[in-house]
C-alpha cells in the first residue's frame, strides 16, 4: 500500500470514529462510564474496566463505519465530504475496516463477561438494523425508537462490566433512553429536510417547533427524576444535573417561542447528559463527605 493510500485510510477511519466535534464522542464516553462508575467495587476499577471501555470504542467505531457503508448512496448527494463519496476509501475497504472493529470490539467483549458480550452484540445488531430495515418503513417514529434503544444501550454496556440485573440497570437505561428522545426530536428538526428526501420517518421529522420544544421538556425532566431519584449521592451530586436541567429547559422553552435556535438546544441537550453523568460519576467513584 502506497504513503498516499494509507495516509487516506487512516484519514478515513478517524473520520469514521467521529472523534470531533469532541462533543460526540464525549457522550457515548460519558453514557458508558456514568453506569461503570456506579457499579464499580469498593477497590476501585481494574483492568477489566480498560478492556472493557476498549471494547466499546472499537464497537462504537464498527457501528460507525458501518452506517458509513450503508448510507454510501445517500451521503454522495446529501454528504459528499465523507469519507467513502469523497473517494478516501471503497465501499468495501469500508467495510472491512468495520469488520475488524467489531471483531476485535466483540473478543475484547467476551474477556469481560457475557453479559458484557451480550450488551456490546444487541449495540451493534439494533444499530445496524437501522439502515437496514427501519429507515425503509414509512411508519413514523420507528427510526427514532429504535435509535434511542440502541444509543441506550451504551450504558447497558457500561452497567454490565460490574453491574448484575437490577432495578439500577432498568433505571439507567431509562434516564438515558428519554435523554435520547430529546437528542433525536431536535436533531430530527434539525434534518428534517434530509429524512423527508431519504424516506425517513423520524419522530420529530413533522413536529412544530412547540411539538419539538414539549417533548423535550417533558422527557428531559423526567430522565433528570429518574437519574437523580436512584443515583444521587446526596444534595451536592444534584447541583449540576439541576443546573444543566434548568439552562436546557430555558433553551428550549425559547426555541418553542422562535426566539433560540434549533443548534442551540441540541448543544445544551448535549452537553447535560456529557456534565450531568460525568458530575454524578464522580461523586460514585470519588469518596466525598456529605
Amino acid at each position: 500500500m502506497s504513503t498516499s493510500s494509507t495516509s487516506d485510510a487512516f484519514r478515513a477511519f478517524v473520520t469514521f470514529n467521529r472523534v470531533t466535534p469532541i462533543r460526540y464522542f464525549a457522550i457515548d464516553v460519558a453514557l458508558f462510564g456514568f453506569p461503570l462508575a456506579i457499579t464499580a467495587p469498593d477497590a476501585g476499577v481494574d483492568l477489566t474496566a480498560g478492556i472493557a471501555f476498549a471494547s466499546m470504542l472499537l464497537i462504537r467505531g464498527s457501528i460507525l463505519t458501518h452506517d458509513d457503508y450503508f448510507d454510501a448512496e445517500s451521503d454522495a448527494i446529501e454528504k459528499p465530504h465523507r469519507p467513502i463519496p469523497s473517494g478516501l476509501v471503497t465501499k468495501t475497504q469500508a467495510f472491512w475496516m468495520g469488520a475488524a472493529m467489531l471483531g476485535g470490539g466483540l473478543g475484547l467483549a467476551a474477556l469481560v463477561g457475557q453479559s458484557f458480550l451480550v450488551a456490546a452484540t444487541l449495540l451493534y445488531v439494533i444499530l445496524i438494523a437501522d439502515p437496514l430495515v427501519f429507515n425503509r418503513l414509512d411508519v413514523t417514529g420507528i427510526s427514532t425508537l429504535v435509535t434511542v434503544t440502541s444509543i441506550s444501550m451504551f450504558s447497558v454496556m457500561g452497567w454490565t462490566v460490574y453491574g448484575g440485573l437490577t432495578a439500577g440497570l432498568a433505571a439507567i437505561f431509562a434516564a438515558t433512553w428519554l435523554w435520547d428522545i430529546c437528542h433525536d426530536t431536535i436533531g430530527a428538526y434539525l434534518d428534517s429536510d434530509g429524512d423527508r428526501r431519504a424516506g425517513i420517518a423520524s419522530l420529530g421529522r413533522d413536529f412544530s417547533r412547540t411539538a419539538v420544544a414539549g417533548t423535550i421538556a417533558v422527557s428531559l425532566t423526567v430522565s433528570v427524576a429518574i437519574l437523580l431519584g436512584f443515583f444521587h449521592r446526596g444534595l451536592p451530586s444534584t447541583v449540576l444535573p439541576i443546573l444543566l436541567l434548568a439552562g436546557t429547559l430555558v433553551a428550549t422553552l425559547s426555541f418553542g417561542r422562535n426566539r433560540a435556535s434549533p443548534t442551540t438546544v441540541r448543544h445544551a441537550v448535549e452537553w447535560y447528559v456529557v456534565g450531568s453523568y460525568a458530575w454524578l460519576g464522580l461523586f460514585h467513584l470519588v469518596a466525598v463527605p456529605l
